[in-house]
């Protein structure tokens, strides 16, 4: 009995165990640790880190959004020519353009250096374009008194799509079509209506992607003047 236990066991007195249930320990090294990400991950404080970090996203992207963006009802756009000169930016000169207006007249932006100007993208078949139009025009009649010029851009239209849209609407602001989105693209539209109110020195004073009402309007127009 005695050699029949010491054949079962090794030098180091360990069991040479392996079948189901026996123990991991033996003579080896000692399993490697788990990688301490996943103790992280599955320790009550990774959740909470994780919570954490995932609110502050979140936070900041909303920021970001309302910042950026101040309206809603965006519909997207791509453009097809290429994007030339420094990306828009507040409180960088906007940059200058020549254009010709749906009736023949050319327009260059620096020619308003002086007066408030308010560059709008958009299209006719856009529905928050459309929706928001009214009060385009509403504020322009209240605007212009004071010097202020609106710029409406058209991406991807030609001149007889814009100058059909404007005489079922009855628009009287400015309207410049942008078949080859030339214009659009120097001015990184990726999203209609945008708005991009720039100041008597130039210079872009915000930049408001989505439709806005007529007091949001007024209070972007009034920046300018301050």
């Amino acid at each position: 009995m005695t050699d029949q236990a010491t054949a079962g066991t090794g030098a180091t007195g360990t069991t040479d165990a392996t079948g189901p249930g026996a123990p991991a320990t033996g003579g080896g090294a000692d399993p490697a640790p788990r990688d301490w990400r996943a103790r992280l991950r599955g320790s009550r404080f990774g959740t909470l880190a994780v919570l954490v970090v995932t609110t502050l996203l979140v936070l900041v992207g909303a920021w970001f959004v309302q910042d950026a963006k101040g309206g809603s009802g965006v519909s997207d756009v791509a453009t097809t020519a290429e994007a030339t000169g420094p990306a828009p930016a507040v409180g960088a000169p906007a940059q200058d353009f020549t254009a010709r207006t749906i009736d023949g007249r050319t327009v260059r932006l620096s020619d308003y250096r002086g007066r408030p100007v308010w560059l709008l993208f958009g299209a006719s078949w856009c529905a928050s374009c459309r929706a928001e139009a009214p009060d385009v025009q509403a504020v322009h009649e209240k605007a212009r008194a004071a010097g202020v010029e609106v710029l409406a851009v058209y991406l991807g239209e030609d001149a007889m799509a814009v100058r059909d849209y404007v005489s079922d609407t009855g628009l009287t602001y400015t309207h410049v079509p942008d078949p080859e989105t030339s214009l659009s693209s120097r001015y990184r539209v990726m999203g209609i209506p945008a708005h991009y109110f720039v100041a008597p020195d130039g210079r872009i004073d915000s930049i408001q992607v989505g439709a806005l009402d007529a007091e949001r309007m007024t209070e972007s127009l009034a920046a300018l003047r301050r």
